[in-house]
């Protein structure tokens, strides 16, 4: 619970309930017989491992889905909603973790549609601009409402969602992961903002793979497996290790490091006065300088928004520098600028922070995917024949050896939750070995158990010899796994400098260009 706020109490009626929800989507039961019920001015937890059917039940409260059986009541009545804006009309919202906006679109149309509001036909934006704009202050989020949503990051994506969702003043409001990409004073302000609207009596429900997020703000969870709801719980007295108990049945294994890093290891990268400027022309690294050494994680770090994707994108060959220099410390590197696809035959691999767009094909199955990287290996394609069965095994592999959870190799990405489509990246990424590892976001979204695999996956190939650059968002799993430590403020890089030589709250500082 949020430092200083009363506990709430609940009388009268709860503002929503479910009662036996299910849902299938074929053969597989997404939810099993369901019930809930989340009261005026009570922030609400939900956890549950990806696949456990959170995502699902909350489309259906939304608008998106019908269930199959069960009902659904609002202040005693029941209620169907065929579509979300008859839940939005209900007064029912939801920032779902990945985006619905619309990217040829600013931030502000975003925003405006499907709100009578701010008109029909010719939009009312400044007064839009008024009101968003104090909604954002209150949040401490900055936000430029004539940007389009195609040039905005994902962390900056995801704050126009909170504000769109929280401008509508719903009676209950649904965040799927709200805090993925929100630096912690982002946060802060968040839960902040939550809490007054709580005390106003509205409802809220919290689904979050941080346990963080549930312990300082909810007073009771629910956690969902395999579909069906196993345990409910006030958090009065819980702690972090109590929740992974309740959402996995175990305790999980540490994630281990590897052994300590050779005081003269060798540089896998190094980049010397490196410039990077976006689509639009604007600076967006400047005059980056450092170097990535074998056997070793380097994390950066930073607000969303100053540098860091365009960063990823000039090391992994998607843009080319506006100036300055990478060297690829890699056998068979040519001097000058390197494509993706040559760094990738040099044995550089890349996890992109947006999985969706850059790493997956969702509708095409998991051997398609796995060539998207791989096809060109003549273990797979032999004088322009694809090898099928041989592609076929490979995947069978990739999916036992990474604990991926599919029907099998033919299966198609979609039909997979998010954390299993990431291991199932890591897997593809993984398979040859590389040398440099570029890891942005790799853990972002997912659940507690899936965490610790990829953390234990990344430390691994660091104690075979890889050089690990990990874009993370989140400090605590930077000083869990990062030898040194670099921050990007304003497009400019500080350090790197040893973990074990600074803090948390020097970082803090830097991060904020102070």
């Amino acid at each position: 619970m949020v430092e200083g706020r009363p506990v709430p109490s609940y009388a009268g009626r709860p503002l929503l309930e479910l009662v036996g929800i299910g849902k299938s989507f074929g053969r597989t039961a997404a939810n099993r017989d369901v019930h809930l019920d989340v009261w005026p001015g009570e922030i609400l937890g939900i956890l549950g491992e990806n696949g456990a059917g959170k995502s699902t039940l909350m489309n259906i409260i939304a608008g998106l889905l019908s269930p199959d059986v069960g009902k659904i009541l609002l202040n005693g009545e029941t209620v169907r909603f065929s579509s979300p804006r008859d839940a939005a009309a209900a007064g029912i919202g939801m920032v779902h973790q990945h985006f619905k906006l619309i990217g040829s679109l600013t931030v502000a149309e975003n925003i405006a549609l499907g709100d009578a509001r701010w008109g029909r036909g010719m939009l009312r934006l400044t007064s839009l601009r008024k009101e968003v704009g104090a909604l954002a202050a209150t949040l401490g989020v900055a936000v430029d409402f004539d940007r389009r949503v195609d040039d905005l990051t994902v962390g900056e994506q995801q704050r126009v969602e909170i504000l769109r969702a929280l401008s509508r003043r719903p009676r209950l409001l649904i965040l799927d992961e709200p805090t993925a990409v929100l630096t912690q004073d982002e946060r802060l302000g968040l839960f902040r903002l939550i809490a007054d609207l709580a005390e106003r009596r509205m409802a809220v429900i919290i689904i979050s793979h941080k346990l963080e997020d549930i312990l300082e703000n909810c007073r009771r969870v629910v956690v969902m497996r395999q579909g069906s709801v196993v345990d409910r719980a006030h958090l009065a007295g819980r702690n972090r290790a109590d929740l992974v108990r309740m959402v996995v049945g175990e305790d999980l294994p540490a994630v281990v490091g590897s052994p300590e890093r050779a005081v003269a290891a060798a540089p896998l990268i190094t980049v010397e006065n490196l410039t990077v400027r976006r689509a639009n022309g604007t600076l967006a690294v400047d005059g980056a300088s450092f170097a990535l050494l074998s056997n070793e994680v380097l994390g950066v770090c930073g607000v969303d928004g100053n540098g860091q994707s365009e960063l990823i994108q000039a090391l992994t060959g998607m843009v080319q520098p506006a100036s300055g220099r990478v060297h690829y410390h890699l056998q068979g590197v040519r001097d000058g600028w390197q494509d993706a696809a040559m760094l990738r035959r040099l044995g550089l691999c890349h996890i992109p922070e947006d999985r969706h767009r850059h790493a997956i094909l969702a509708d095409l199955p998991l051997t398609a995917n796995y060539l998207m990287t791989h096809l060109g290996r003549r273990e797979f394609n032999w004088r322009g024949w694809l090898r099928r069965r041989a592609v076929h095994d490979r995947v069978a592999a990739a999916i036992s050896a990474f604990e991926v959870r599919a029907p099998g190799p033919h299966a198609r990405m979609a039909e997979l939750s998010g954390g299993n489509q990431q291991k199932f990246v890591l897997a593809r990424e993984f398979a040859c070995a590389p040398r440099i590892i570029v890891a942005a976001h790799p853990t972002r979204g997912l659940d507690v158990r899936t965490i610790a695999f990829v953390r234990r996956q990344l430390m691994r190939m660091r104690a075979e010899g890889a050089g690990i650059l990990l874009l993370s968002a989140d400090l605590q799993e930077i000083w869990e796994m990062a030898d040194r430590v670099a921050v990007m403020a304003a497009g400019r890089i500080r350090g790197p400098v040893a973990v074990s030589e600074t803090t948390l709250q020097d970082v803090g500082h830097w991060m904020t260009a102070r």
